[in-house]
């Protein structure tokens, strides 16, 4: 029988939360590092008061403008964030977009109507200030329940890229973010998207293709040491998956549904001696 790791949420009292799925039962102690970024020190103070009823959260810091929140936030790395959206210097929406950390993020402020803008930052929450205790625990959950599955989110794809998979993150056709792990022996080929250069799509043997937004450039530094080449400006295979070489300008592959890869004169010389390593004609 499958083992069920889906995880359940349990309230054990203000900040303190039971995970369990069908082998373990633990209460999580981990310190949720938090700053605060609002140019409102009464609003600051509310928020302090609200979090001291949460034993496992540290506040690592606070700050009066967007400008020193993002250099605060990306210095300390936290956990999780309440931003405010109007501040001097740099509103919240534009100090989200200046970050190299992924926190958990909790929106205040003061007015509804940045609500629809905030979401496209795919906050947690959003809080109407002035904040309301009830209201503040059910996005104090909300953000429980985020961070562990973040944390099991990233637990899984150290542990599946330590075995060899790729991870690919895509956004599907409604626009919602994805993540997909691949084994690289089941891709045959990548190129870029015919009418858009900066996202490359990713074809698997099945017929299946993801399309990625990366450079082609980092997608090969990702993959040439699982056996696959560049043999083209728009192609890069998978040297396992080589039947045939064709007139000396083009590759056949070992996948019904693959096309004819074409060879570049700059890249026949490199092709023809990994031909001739694989034993192939």
């Amino acid at each position: 029988m499958e083992e069920n790791n889906t995880l359940r949420f349990y309230r054990q009292g203000p900040g303190n939360f039971l995970f369990k799925n069908s082998t373990s039962l633990f209460l999580k102690m981990q310190r949720i590092r938090t700053i605060i970024v609002d140019d409102e020190e009464f609003a600051i103070i509310d928020l302090k008061e609200e979090l001291s009823s949460y034993s496992d959260i540290e506040i690592i810091g606070e700050y009066p403008d967007g400008l020193s929140g993002v250099e605060g936030i990306n210095e300390l790395q936290p956990d999780l964030v309440f931003v405010d959206i109007e501040m001097p210097k740099l509103n919240g929406f534009e100090m989200l977009g200046q970050l190299q950390c992924n926190p958990i993020v909790i929106f205040c402020t003061g007015y509804s109507k940045y609500a629809i803008d905030g979401y496209a930052f795919e906050p947690t929450d959003f809080l109407l200030k002035p904040i309301k205790t009830t209201r503040f625990r059910t996005a104090m959950e909300r953000a429980f329940r985020d961070l562990e599955r973040k944390n099991w989110e990233e637990r899984l794809a150290r542990q599946k890229s330590q075995i060899g998979y790729l991870l690919l993150e895509f956004r599907d056709l409604h626009g919602e973010a994805r993540k997909v792990f691949i084994w690289p022996e089941n891709l045959l080929f990548l190129r870029p998207q015919e009418n858009n250069a900066n996202y490359i799509e990713y074809h698997l043997e099945d017929g299946r293709i993801h399309v990625v937004k990366k450079p082609l450039k980092k997608a090969l530094t990702e993959l040439e040491d699982k056996g696959f080449i560049q043999v083209h400006r728009q192609f890069i295979i998978n040297s396992n998956k080589i039947l045939e070489l064709h007139n000396n300008d083009t590759l056949i592959l070992a996948a019904a549904n693959a096309p004819q890869i074409p060879i570049s004169r700059g890249n026949r010389k490199k092709v023809k001696e990994l031909i001739k390593n694989i034993g192939l004609h």
